[in-house]
């Protein structure tokens, strides 16, 4: 006999905790990547955290942004080959036209975006042997045909991983929001 008790009980959301809110109304985002770079494009006019740079300005010694200090990093070259070389961070990774990691480590937490720049329609994400490390977040790649994943004897070490909780720190969102709070003293 299945059990008619419902999983979770309590107030908007599944959470007894009158603190901790959800919309009971599903939040429906209809363009991913206009989306992504509406919010790219905040951070630019606030200049919050947020970098262009060459891909001969990147530093492999250095990690762009932390967990909690999540950055916008644009590439302005035409594409990003990694070779030979690091790249690690936390927030969003723009990358223009083609991402090509070859004998390199690549650790980015959030959101890396592959898109075509301007005149362009095609590009590709490209994962050679020796490539390791993760992207931790999501992948995102131009819709429909234009980009292609390619491996080309990839091994196990590289890895894509969704995180539900590496985007919304990535796009500055905590997952839960105390809207009030009280303290009772004896």
């Amino acid at each position: 006999m299945l059990n008619s008790t419902p999983l979770f009980v309590g107030n908007p959301g599944n959470s007894g905790d009158s603190a901790v809110y959800q919309s009971q109304t599903p939040n429906v985002v209809a363009n991913e990547n206009q989306t992504v770079l509406d919010y790219i494009a905040s951070r630019k006019a606030s200049n919050t955290n947020y970098y262009e740079l060459a891909s001969i300005s990147l530093n492999p010694a250095q990690t762009y942004g932390t967990s909690t200090q999540p950055v916008v990093l644009v590439i302005t070259d035409s594409s990003l080959k990694l070779l030979n070389t690091a790249l690690t961070g936390f927030g969003i990774l723009q990358v223009p036209n083609d991402f090509e990691i070859q004998s390199s480590n690549l650790q980015w937490t959030g959101i890396v975006m592959v898109r075509p720049s301007s005149g362009q329609t095609s590009g590709q994400f490209l994962i050679n042997s020796g490539a390791t490390g993760t992207i931790n977040g999501s992948l995102m790649l131009q819709a429909g045909n234009q980009f292609v994943l390619t491996t080309s004897n990839a091994t196990a070490s590289f890895k894509i991983t969704y995180s539900c909780d590496a985007i919304d720190a990535a796009m500055g969102n905590q997952p839960l929001k105390v809207v009030s709070h009280t303290e009772t003293s004896y």
